[in-house]
């Protein structure tokens, strides 16, 4: 492989985690759930801020899809 299609393929792994955050954090919120993670070395607990205005959808998420089987 080139260096830059390792780059682009990069770029793309780290867009799609970004999305899958978004994505977790939007459930949890929606949930009125919180998140436990680890970083840094510590464990923290992250309570998700959603704007009233933002609707969650369970539209194209294939974890709620798998769930509605």
């Amino acid at each position: 492989m080139k260096e830059k299609e390792i780059l682009e393929m990069q770029r793309l792994i780290d867009e799609g985690v970004r999305r899958a955050q978004c994505r977790l954090l939007q459930r949890a919120g929606a949930a009125n759930q919180s998140i436990v993670v680890y970083r840094g070395g510590k464990i923290m607990e992250m309570v998700p801020k959603v704007e009233q205005s933002i609707p969650y959808s369970n539209e194209g998420d294939p974890l709620a899809r798998r769930k509605q089987r």
